[in-house]
């Protein structure tokens, strides 16, 4: 399977649980056909995961859940959440919602939305460890997230920073990097 292809079907999985999501809850999602950003978003920081390794012993064991906390977006944790509720993957996942001031800690991956001020830079500085951070902010690879998600057309997209990974003790897959719109410190 070449970048492209893999890429439409990682956008067409988003969009799919998006969708799902929307078509399947109660109330305003259920009114709503179209994958809404926040849907999306949470489709994405689900299945992270499997294009990521951690270094050994970042997890206990494999009934040890995988905890992504969410700051500063109530719409992606709720999603998220809705997402995660019922589904035995490999290891079962938990949502952690992280209010403002609240410690960065415990997680593995950590959702930093809304987050377009200066107090980003310190948050992203107080993560430390085996830590997937993802942002939505413009220039958050430059001030040390992992990954970013943009919008392009209407569409959510992200792009990747290695040496950030590589500064929280990750490796991500060659499969995610063929897909993301940008990789900063991609070797040539």
């Amino acid at each position: 399977m070449n970048a492209l292809s893999l890429f439409r079907l990682l956008l067409k999985l988003a969009f799919g649980l998006g969708a799902l999501l929307a078509w399947s809850g109660g109330g305003a999602l259920a009114q709503t056909p179209v994958a809404r950003e926040s849907a999306v978003k949470a489709a994405f920081l689900y299945k992270f995961p499997a294009f990521v390794d951690w270094p050994p012993g970042t997890f206990q064991g494999a009934d040890q859940p995988l905890v992504i906390g969410v700051s500063g977006d109530e719409d992606v944790a709720a999603d998220l959440e809705q997402l995660v509720s019922g589904r035995t993957d490999t290891r079962p996942v938990t949502v952690r919602r992280i209010q403002d001031g609240a410690p960065l800690s415990g997680v593995h991956i950590l959702f930093l939305g809304n987050r377009r001020d200066p107090r980003l830079r310190d948050a992203v500085n107080a993560v430390k460890g085996p830590v997937l951070i993802v942002t939505d902010q413009p220039g958050a690879l430059q001030l040390g997230s992992v990954i970013n998600f943009s919008e392009d057309a209407g569409r959510v997209r992200f792009s990747a920073s290695l040496a950030s990974a590589e500064e929280h003790g990750l490796k991500l897959s060659s499969r995610l990097l063929a897909v993301a719109q940008a990789v900063e410190g991609r070797m040539r």
